[in-house]
This record gives C-alpha cells, structure tokens and sequence, in this order.
C-alpha cells in the first residue's frame, strides 16, 4: 500500500474519531470513548507506517521538508495526546488531537512530497536531533493549547447553577478573547495567508488548500458551535460538569505539558539548532528569522513557567500566556517560510 493511501486511511480514522469523540460527549456512553480512542490510535499506526514507507525509501527520517514536517507533527500531536489521556478520559483534548491532525496532513498536500536528496545543509545527524526533539515540544504545547482553550470555555461556562466562575472583568473579557476571539483570528489570518499564497506563483495553483482543509471547516465548525451553544446554553452549561474536568484539573495538565514540551523544545529547537548550524554555517547564531521566532516562542514559555512556578500565578492568566506561546509555535512553524525570506525557507 502506498504512502498517499495509509495517509488517506488516517485521516479517515481520525475524522471516525472525532465523530466517536462527539457521540461520546452527547450521550456519555463510555464504549463510544472507546472506540474513539482506538480509532485515534489506529489512525497513528497508518500514519507511522507511512512515514515508515518514505523513511525507508529516503534512506532518512522523514524531517527533511515541509510535507514531512506536518505529517510527522500530525502523527506526534496524536501520540501525545493519547499519552495525557492514558489514565483519565479526556474527550475533547483528544478530539481536538484528531482535528489538529486533520488539518495538518490536509495542508501538508499544499507542499511538493516527492522525495528529493538532501540538500548539503540537511546531510547531518543534527537534522533528526534537532528537529524530532523540537516537534515533540511543540506536540506538548499544542496539547496545552487544547487544554487552555477548554479551561477558558469551562470557566466561560461557569456553574450548572448559573454562577460565574470570574473573579473581575478583566478574567471575562480574557476568556472570551480565547473561546471566541482567536477563531476569528484564526479564520482571518488564514485568509491573509491564502491570498498572499494566491500571489506567489509557487503555490498559485495550490492555494485553494488553504481554503477547503483550514478556512472553510474552521468558519463551519465556530458557526455551529456557536448556534448550538447559544441555543442550548442551559443543557451546556450542565453538560461542562461532566465532560470538562475541574478548572484546577486543566489548569495542572496544562502546566504538565508546558513543563514535558519546554525541554524538548529547548533542548532540540535551540541548543541542538545552534550546534547544527554551527556545523552547516559557521555559526551558531545569525538571527535569522526562523531562529529569532523560536527564541520568541522560547521566551514565552519561560515566562509561563517562572510566572507559574516562581510567582505562583494560576487559571486564566497562565492559560492565556499558554495560548499565546502556541500561537507563536504556529507563527514560527509556517508564517516565517510562508512570509519572511530565511534560511529556514527550504524546511
């Protein structure tokens, strides 16, 4: 079986998943989770054995390219995930694997697959340290995204009774830019980038991509979400008590994921970067943009931590830090190859 096809068959066991994970989440019925789950898991052994497949017929880790990189981040968001969920059920975090996965092998297609030699730069063993370690931080923090953006509709959502969970305004007014403010973000950058796609003739007749696997599911997806929540605001609001956990419990499984991701990132995305590019350049560090952003997204997360650890902050503010350090994640990942000249823009 092909490569293109066992990526196909993952993505049809994640959308199968997703659907589980929402059957589950209406009616409670626990086989419904565990279905959902093993057809998550199932779609990570496609798409492993995929990723096997060009592995093999490369002669090297698939981490070289652009295609490469989403469809192996698709793959280690999925596995982690499940990793977070091993103990205590989670429905939505994993959901919310499923779609993260979905959309990045969809995108992945915007990039050429074909297996080409490595170019000089990449022929080191500092490639697969450096960038395997840095996608298993960044898996981390995507999963702590999830989690953030549960903790803000949870607290949005308040008590069955109708209380609110905010202490002021100001936590309100957070909250709602996270739960509904960053979609719309999300959809409008998303735009900005297909058209600017559209001009570039490297991916004039591909930009549509964009639109069909990011911007219109997204748009669909917030629309109903938000006429059903609307609508059935009451039986949400007591439904969030069973399959949204405690605010504290959210708020410490964010934390673990920054505490597992922040290491691997920094270890692999810079530490073994500035090596890398010490042996391929001459230099450890040249501020590229590629490598100003990572130390953007670096920063971030250390705030995160030290505000969390040193000055005991917790709940909306660290979740809110957790969602900006993803979202530079995602600017570093693919707005500085998209649209900012680098020495990154082959990767």
């Amino acid at each position: 079986m092909s490569e293109t096809a066992l990526f196909i068959i993952a993505i049809i066991c994640y959308l199968i998943s997703f659907a589980l994970y929402c059957i589950y989440l209406s009616i409670d019925k626990q086989g419904f989770y565990k279905y959902a789950r093993i057809s998550n898991l199932l779609g990570a052994v496609f798409s492993v054995i995929a990723l096997g497949i060009r592995w093999h017929i490369s002669g090297h880790p698939p981490l070289s390219n652009m295609y490469e990189s989403m469809v192996t981040l698709a793959t280690f968001i999925i596995v982690i995930g499940a990793f977070f969920t091993s103990k205590h059920p989670l429905g939505l975090l994993e959901a919310g694997s499923s779609v993260f996965a979905v959309m990045m092998i969809g995108v992945s297609s915007l990039f050429p697959s074909d297996i080409k030699p490595l170019i000089p730069a990449l022929q080191s063993n500092w490639l697969y340290l450096h960038v395997s370690l840095a996608f298993l931080g960044e898996s981390c923090f995507a999963v702590a995204f999830i989690l953030s953006y549960m903790y803000c509709l949870r607290r949005i959502l308040g008590q069955s009774d109708g209380k609110s969970n905010f202490n002021n305004n100001f936590e309100k007014i957070a909250c709602y830019i996270v739960t509904v403010g960053l979609p719309i973000i999300f959809i409008a950058g998303m735009i900005l980038l297909a058209l600017t796609l559209k001009e570039n003739p490297k991916y004039a007749d591909k930009w549509q991509i964009i639109v069909y696997w990011l911007i219109c599911p997204a748009i669909v997806a917030s629309v109903m979400l938000s006429v059903l929540t609307f609508l059935f605001r009451g039986s949400v609001r007591k439904g969030a008590e069973k399959w949204l956990p405690d605010d504290n419990v959210l708020d410490n499984l964010t934390y673990k994921a920054i505490a597992l991701g922040y290491p691997l990132y920094t270890v692999g995305g810079l530490v073994f970067g500035m090596i890398w590019a010490y042996k391929a350049w001459g230099h450890y560090w040249q501020w590229d943009p590629k490598e100003t952003w990572a130390l953007v997204t670096f920063l971030v997360y250390s705030v995160y931590l030290h505000v969390r650890l040193a000055r005991g902050w917790s709940g909306i503010w660290t979740a809110c830090l957790a969602v900006a350090g993803f979202s530079v994640t995602l600017f570093t990942l693919f707005a500085v190859n998209f649209l900012i000249s680098s020495l990154h823009s082959y990767v």
